[in-house]
């Protein structure tokens, strides 16, 4: 059985979360930019047509996330104001 087929290796601990999603401690203001707290439901598709950008370009802002589809509750994201 694979590494994924295995419901236990798919579980995350809170730890490994926080640690995804940088410890949900609010980063540093930028200029030109809003943060953005991931709320329960959200995906970055969601969170892109809502704030009229792409999800290339949250990825470009945000390159602390490596995998799209893996975003956190309590995470911030920079998007352009």
């Amino acid at each position: 059985m694979s590494e994924f087929e295995n419901k236990e290796a798919m579980e995350l601990s809170m730890d490994e979360m926080k640690d995804i999603a940088g410890g949900f401690k609010k980063p540093a203001e930028k200029e030109g930019f809003i943060l953005y707290q991931v709320k329960k439901g959200d995906n970055l598709n969601r969170i892109a047509i809502a704030h009229h950008c792409t999800v290339k370009e949250m990825l470009k802002w945000n390159p602390q996330i490596t995998d799209k589809n893996l975003i956190v509750v309590g995470q911030y994201l920079y998007i352009r104001a």
